[in-house]
């Protein structure tokens, strides 16, 4: 497939060569794509994200290839160690080492050289109607959800009282004049930008009701990251309503006790049940986005706060399991005794969008109407597909005041979300919320750190690469 010649030029860090690169054919700089059939082919990409990041901050998880107490301890610190050890005094150092941003890059590649691409040309390209409708759809649903995903990493989560002067991230259009560098646009703006583009997209309606593959938007995913988008907007109903459009489409939960293989130790050679979640093969995802669950160290504080019996936890492959629970990397590679996924066959979809988090979008509602049996059948309908049968036990019935309610709430999606980067998203926007706002604690070779809810560290600093060539993203965001 030919290269799109269609980039961003606002100053992000996804430029991708001069235009002694691009054919001359056409002006430079312009995207050549004549076709229906020729755009549908930017749609066939894998989008492969890294939400590391955004993991160390919401507690979960640590990434390093170095003994941890060492690294936070020196003096001149690391990237890394400021993200590990929540070092807000150091923010201003974490932006100076933050050269690039791949999450960064890699939301505005999606929407730069795949959105926008094809809404520049689908309405003059030839090819049928109806798949002009379907592409346009398509190209809308995932300029909103990347924007949704990058607006909840360098921005405020959105506060109704602030969000219309709260800075935002550039939201880009297909006929923005990418010959000037992009203005911020307002967290109000950003999320108005995103619910118009999958309002748009809803209207339309030519949206299949199951894509070609689980990496291209389909009619249930425009839903869902419509509900995902009023959630974090606080609006609480029609959030609920639009997640239940989602469910009446795709309702599917996957059952991880059944979805089994055997993982063999290596030292005595034990067989345990894991759980094997197939790339593109489980009907519960509604978009897909893959990494693999390898070598991330699981925090005490994260691990412990499973749901007894969760397969997400229990029939995880892990280190500890590779070497027949006899040893694990935690002292050897880190000094901190962490267990490690080690899950180099599933696909746990870090950055995508499941039936899961609509159950979830409706229990958080319904809690907040006080009606408690409802929300709690939304948990069980996946905890039911997640906790062994042998000490599953319905919710429904057995809650009845809002405290237990949220804590039942977190504890779900905490288990459902851990090895993606909606546990962030999910806690950052609770900061905003009474009854929901929580002081995030962990402890490290016998030290313990706090992240408070107001902390400038849920606001991840824009790389310096794209500060570099766009200074209209500064002052940086966590500042204000």
């Amino acid at each position: 497939m030919k290269k799109i010649i269609y980039s961003l030029l606002f100053g992000v860090s996804l430029l991708t060569g001069s235009c002694s690169d691009f054919t001359d054919i056409q002006p430079k700089g312009k995207n050549l794509l004549a076709t229906t059939d020729q755009l549908e082919m930017l749609l066939n990409n894998e989008f492969d994200m890294d939400d590391k990041d955004m993991r160390h901050i919401a507690g979960d998880m640590i990434y390093a290839f170095e003994n941890v107490p060492t690294m936070i301890s020196r003096p001149n610190k690391t990237r890394s160690a400021i993200l590990i050890s929540w070092d807000e005094a150091n923010m201003d150092k974490m932006a100076e080492l933050t050269s690039s941003d791949s999450h960064y890059a890699n939301c505005y590649g999606v929407i730069g050289r795949i959105s926008n691409a094809i809404l520049s040309r689908v309405d003059e390209a030839e090819g049928p109607e109806s798949v002009k409708n379907q592409l346009k759809c398509e190209a809308l649903v995932l300029r909103a959800y990347f924007h949704y995903l990058l607006v909840n990493k360098f921005a405020k989560a959105y506060n109704p009282a602030t969000a219309e002067t709260d800075p935002g991230i550039p939201y880009m259009t297909e006929d923005v004049d990418i010959s000037v560098p992009s203005t911020k646009s307002t967290v109000k703006e950003v999320y108005d930008n995103i619910i118009a583009d999958l309002d748009e997209a809803i209207k339309l309606d030519a949206l299949p009701l199951q894509a070609v593959n689980r990496m291209r938007m389909s009619k249930p995913a425009a839903y869902a990251a419509k509900a995902l988008a009023l959630i974090s907007m606080q609006q609480f109903d029609e959030a609920e309503t639009t997640a239940k459009q989602a469910l009446a489409l795709n309702n599917k939960v996957s059952n991880y006790n059944n979805m089994l293989t055997t993982t063999q130790g290596y030292i005595l050679g034990g067989s345990y049940p894991t759980v094997l979640r197939e790339k593109l093969k489980c009907e519960e995802d509604l978009f897909f986005t893959y990494s693999l669950e390898f070598f991330n160290a699981i925090t005490t504080e994260a691990w412990n706060a499973f749901e007894t019996g969760h397969a997400s936890r229990d029939k995880m492959t892990t280190d500890r399991m590779m070497y027949d629970y006899l040893m694990g990397f935690g002292m050897i590679y880190i000094g901190v005794d962490y267990t490690f996924t080690y899950d180099l066959e599933s696909s746990w979809n870090p950055e995508g969008m499941k039936t899961t988090q609509m159950y979830l979008i409706v229990a958080e509602a319904e809690i907040r109407k006080n009606n408690y049996d409802a929300a709690m059948e939304a948990l069980d309908a996946i905890r039911v597909n997640r906790i062994d049968p042998s000490v599953y036990a319905p919710l429904k019935g057995t809650v009845n005041n809002q405290t237990d309610a949220i804590n039942r709430l977190k504890q779900t999606a905490h288990g459902e979300n851990i090895y993606t980067c909606h546990n962030f998203i999910n806690r950052k926007r609770w900061n905003q919320l009474d009854g929901y706002k929580q002081t995030l604690r962990k402890t490290m070779a016998g030290k313990v750190y706090e992240l408070t809810p107001d902390s400038p560290m849920w606001i991840f600093p824009f790389p310096l690469n794209a500060v570099n060539n766009n200074p209209n993203l500064l002052p940086q965001n966590y500042k204000q």
